[in-house]
């Protein structure tokens, strides 16, 4: 049997209680809208859904070079800095119409 005096087991309860409460609050989900996109992953569906591409089209990206990407498990995954990249570089500038003069009677 183990005996520990009454303060040092409060003593120890304290410091447990710290540790979890930092603990919840370094895995707590945040509603922060300022979070860094570049920490932000998405996988492979979700970037076939925002650059609206299919899962080939992702895979010649990668395998051209124009998408950064990162593989765990056998899963892609692409930073969402990254697919804003690749949507800003994809835009293309609607071309103005010519004006037509108007007459004058």
């Amino acid at each position: 049997m183990i005996t520990i005096d009454s303060d040092a087991y409060k003593m120890l309860v304290g410091k447990i209680d710290c540790i979890y409460q930092y603990l919840k609050d370094q895995t707590a989900p945040t509603d922060d809208p300022t979070l860094n996109p570049a920490e932000v992953w998405i996988d492979n569906d979700e970037a076939m859904t925002l650059l609206e591409v299919s899962g080939r089209t992702l895979q010649r990206l990668r395998s051209d070079g124009q998408i950064t990407y990162f593989i765990k498990r056998h899963k892609v995954y692409y930073t969402l800095s990254e697919i804003r990249r690749l949507i800003h570089g994809r835009i293309v500038p609607a071309k103005t119409l010519p004006t037509i003069p108007s007459e004058k009677n």
